[in-house]
């Protein structure tokens, strides 16, 4: 299975506090970025929504969710997730434009 997101810096202000590299444009470029720098909780989104589509409610409040960050994810970019959410274990990997930008396993053992 395989989502997307699209993280257009609506999204990344809407849960960003003020005068970082994830809202203020003219930080990010100081530090040698060419627009707003993703929060991991919006990489990580579409791997959340996959495994929620197949596991269900249940994941949130008994399963469990490893993820290693290697890539940084600016404002317009689309990040895009494989997995195989088919039994109680899940790896995962988060790419950018064939970029690994996230990799992770989840388990949903205690989802029972």
């Amino acid at each position: 299975m395989n989502r997307t997101l699209t993280l257009t810096p609506e999204r990344l202000l809407a849960y960003s506090r003020s005068g970082n590299f994830h809202s203020d444009p003219e930080a990010a470029a100081a530090l040698g970025y060419r627009g707003l720098v993703a929060q991991g909780m919006h990489v990580a989104g579409p791997a959340y929504a996959l495994l929620l589509d197949a596991w269900g409610e249940g994941f949130l409040a008994r399963g469990e969710v490893e993820l290693k960050f290697v890539g940084v994810v600016t404002d317009g970019q689309t990040v895009s997730v494989e997995c195989d959410p088919s039994g109680t274990d899940a790896a995962f990997e988060l790419t950018e434009d064939g970029r690994t930008v996230a990799v992770g396993r989840a388990s949903r053992a205690g989802d029972g």
